[in-house]
C-alpha cells in the first residue's frame, strides 16, 4: 500500500512536469532513445518463438512416428500371438483326442479284466493257497494288450 501511493505520486509528478507537446511526443515514441536495443530484443524474441514452435512441431511428429512404430509392433505381436494360440488350440485338441482314445482303450481293458476275472474263479479254487495269493498279487499288475 505504501509503494502504491508512492508510485502514483511519482507518476503524477512526472505527468504534471511534462508540457503537452512533450506528452504527445512521449505518447508517439514510447521507447525513446533505447528503441534500437528494444528492436533487437523483439527480433530475438521472435526468433526464439519460431524456434520453440519448430521444436514443438518436431517433437509432436517424432512422438507420432514412435507411436505408429509401436502400434505396428503391437499389431505384429498380436498376429504372432494369434498364430501361436491357434497352434496351441490344435495341439490341445489333439491331446484331448489322444486322451479320449486312451480312456476308451483303458475301459476296454478294464472290461476284459473283469471278464477274465469272472471266468477264472473256478480254476483258481483248484489251485493251492500259496498259488492263489501269488495269482492275486500278479493280477494287480497292469496288463498290456497290443492291438494291431
Amino acid at each position: 500500500m505504501i509503494t502504491e501511493n508512492m508510485t502514483t505520486q511519482v507518476l503524477y509528478v512526472i505527468f504534471l512536469a511534462l508540457k503537452p507537446t512533450e506528452r504527445w511526443r512521449a505518447a508517439r515514441h514510447p521507447f525513446g532513445a533505447s528503441s534500437a536495443v528494444e528492436g533487437w530484443l523483439t527480433v530475438f524474441a521472435m526468433v526464439a518463438l519460431i524456434t520453440a514452435v519448430i521444436l514443438i512441431i518436431w517433437l509432436i511428429t517424432d512422438n507420432r512416428r514412435s507411436e505408429d512404430r509401436l502400434k505396428r509392433e503391437i499389431a505384429g505381436l498380436t498376429a504372432a500371438n494369434k498364430n501361436q494360440y491357434a497352434k496351441y488350440r490344435r495341439s490341445e485338441d489333439s491331446l484331448k483326442r489322444e486322451i479320449a482314445g486312451l480312456t476308451a482303450a483303458n475301459e476296454k481293458l478294464q472290461q476284459e479284466i473283469t471278464k477274465l476275472g469272472q471266468q477264472t474263479p473256478a480254476k483258481a479254487s483248484e489251485k493251492m493257497p500259496s498259488e492263489k495269493s501269488k495269482e492275486v498279487h500278479e493280477s494287480k499288475q497292469p496288463v498290456a494288450i497290443e492291438e494291431n
